[in-house]
């Protein structure tokens, strides 16, 4: 046994002054001066790739002077997702600073498992380990990122190799740091990092307490994503290893794959909810559903699936793509008028900013340093803030409309007041109105026509004519059928739009007679009138409506049946449809898009007078 041990400290020995001779180890030193506290060390390593992961610390010694990289490195070294093992080296000379107790830390918490080897001038070998599956108590400081306590005198010099393997990325950001530097570091650290997590807490309770209050959905998604986001920002920087679950290492390595999953499932929620996609955005809202099946889907894999490597690549790499698509959709929605959708770019994109920053660094593409590395906490702390600015706006903006509505209704009483009693009557029975409209189209429904038509009936006995209007949307079904329901419904939006547009006398009613069907009542309107008003609307319709669909010109015609009753005389009101009605008939037997007309009388209104053409 003892001879063993004489032995290993002979090669120790041959290597280290192998390696001292060579000059490699020298290429680029970490010197301590005599006010050094902190010292960023990352550019200061040489590296090694061992692929297959087969060499130990003996063989390095053997080896480095002719494996090691010979380059400076101009940034931290970041290799990505990489099924290497990485060997990294570097001298450390403390020349004249008086303090002797030192940490190395390595700024990138979430590396499966770090060992690093003090090779002493006595040839002596200090080992210690860390990384996010390794105990949380071998570490040499109670500390959430990774980090290893050593001692090195005044006048000592020591080299330092680090061995590093892991399922993630390898990002070898290093800093060194005199012992009670690190201890305050430490304290100012925790302090901005418990600002950050304070106020996603907040903004966690304070919208759940919305959400128990008014039982909107959106605000339970927003809860649950700042939960799992949260959540996930406290495994990332270390502090959910070092404070929830420290002898966890198994959970510990895959709880990031695990809540990025679940945070990614959570917003795309959200956000499909928030932005009214199924409305605003149907394809995309197709896409965010299959994203919304395959989040969760990755978040039991990363808890099951043996090899978790791949895991964890494809859920980062799916959580980027997501994150596009959710920024297009906020995009569309602008883009489209949709008013929320201004709220949630401001309050999001310097989120997504970030978790896009730290995606790209995890996979090598964008440099690692502290803004790459904190993205998401900044991204969060910007999140916060514009949000508050956005909701102040939007208080701002309900108290200037509530402001702009009672100046505009005090001004409508004064007038509504000096004005005649008949059209104090046709506001009040616009009032009436607002509850008696077609929920699609917006213009009345056939309840309100019934009512009116009634009232106008009566009237125009003792006052002037009424004629009645009613028209049909030429092969609507096809249309219906060829295209689908959505380009039906906007085909009557547009139909209803147009007629709206055409009769603005205030006495006149525009209402849906059912399906595919609209009714004009015009009062004070001889058949004349009537049949040039039908002619107007078709024309309207036909030449000028210009629908479109999927980004494809739709031909809309109607054809409109036309009919008046006479003034000083009494007309049923079932009278007036049915002539009207069977000139509609005639419109549509004589080959579609015209206008037809039919007397109303009271002695007989099935018989067919003289037809008007438009």
């Amino acid at each position: 046994m003892r001879l063993s041990m004489f032995v290993m400290l002979l090669l120790c020995l041959v290597h280290g002054a192998a390696l001292a001779s060579t000059g490699i180890t020298d290429l680029r030193p970490v010197i301590l001066g005599e006010d050094t506290e902190r010292l960023n060390i990352s550019r200061h390593l040489s590296f090694y790739e061992d692929v297959p992961g087969v060499y130990g610390i003996e063989d390095i010694l053997a080896d480095w002077p002719d494996i090691a990289s010979t380059e400076k490195p101009d940034e931290a070294y970041n290799f990505g997702f990489t099924d290497s093992t990485y060997w990294f080296h570097t001298r450390i000379e403390n020349r004249d600073n008086p303090e002797d107790r030192w940490v190395i830390e390595g700024l990138y918490p979430i590396i499966d498992r770090m060992d690093v080897f003090f090779l002493r001038e006595d040839g002596r070998i200090e080992h210690q380990q860390a990384g996010d599956s390794v105990p949380f108590a071998s570490r040499g400081r109670t500390h959430h990122n990774i980090n290893f306590s050593f001692e090195l005198a005044e006048g000592e010099s020591t080299d330092v190799f680090f061995r590093v393997r892991t399922s993630g990325a390898v990002q070898m950001q290093l800093l060194l740091w005199e012992n009670e530097a690190f201890s305050e570091a430490d304290h100012r650290e925790r302090f901005v990092l418990g600002i950050s997590y304070g106020l996603l807490f907040c903004m966690a309770a304070f919208n759940l307490l919305i959400f128990v209050s008014i039982r909107d959905k959106n605000y339970l998604w927003y809860v649950s994503y700042i939960g799992f986001y949260g959540l996930l920002q406290f495994t990332l920087n270390g502090l959910a290893f070092e404070h929830l679950w420290p002898a966890s290492t198994w959970w510990n390595n895959r709880a990031i794959s695990f809540l990025i999953a679940m945070g990614m499932f959570s917003i795309l929620g959200f956000s499909r909810s928030f932005l009214a996609l199924k409305v605003n955005a149907p394809r995309l809202e197709r896409i965010f559903v299959g994203f919304m099946v395959f989040f969760p889907v990755m978040a039991v894999a990363s808890l099951f699936w043996p090899d978790y490597g791949p895991v964890i690549r494809v859920t980062t790499f799916m959580a980027s793509v997501s994150v596009l698509f959710i920024l297009a959709a906020g995009g569309i929605c602008l883009y489209r008028n949709f008013k929320p959708a201004r709220y949630f770019m401001i309050a999001w994109s310097a989120l997504l900013t970030g978790m896009i920053l730290y995606t790209l660094k995890t996979f090598g593409l964008a440099p690692a340093n502290f803004i790459t590395d904190y993205a998401i906490q900044i991204g969060s702390a910007f999140e916060v803030i514009l949000l508050s600015l956005a909701l102040a706006d939007r208080m701002r903006l309900l108290m200037l409309e509530n402001q702009q509505i009672q100046e505009e209704m005090t001004h409508r009483l004064e007038q509504h007041v000096a004005e005649r009693t008949s059209e104090l009557e046709v506001a009040n029975r616009q009032l009436e109105a607002l509850s008696s409209t077609d929920g699609l189209t917006g213009v009345f429904n056939r309840r309100y026509f019934d009512e009116r038509l009634s009232e106008e009936s009566v009237r125009c006995s003792r006052s002037g004519p009424l004629s009645l209007l009613m028209i049909d949307v030429d092969l609507f079904k096809p249309l219906n059928d060829s295209l689908g329901h959505q380009a039906g419904d906007a085909c009557l939006k547009a139909l209803a739009g147009a007629i709206l547009e055409m009769v603005n006398r205030g006495a006149d009613v525009v209402a849906r007679y059912g399906g595919e069907e609209f009714v004009v009542i015009l009062p004070d309107t001889d058949s004349a009138g009537a049949v040039r008003m039908a002619g107007r609307i078709r024309r309207k319709i036909c030449d000028d409506l210009g629908f479109t669909w999927n980004s494809r010109r739709v031909p809309v015609s109607v054809s409109i049946g036309a009919a008046t009753a006479p003034a000083g005389k009494r007309t049923d009101p079932d009278t007036l449809i049915g002539a009207a009605d069977a000139a509609l008939y005639e419109a549509k037997q004589g080959g579609r898009n015209a206008v037809r007309y039919r007397d109303c009388s009271s002695s007989d209104a099935g018989q067919q007078s003289p037809t008007y053409h438009d």
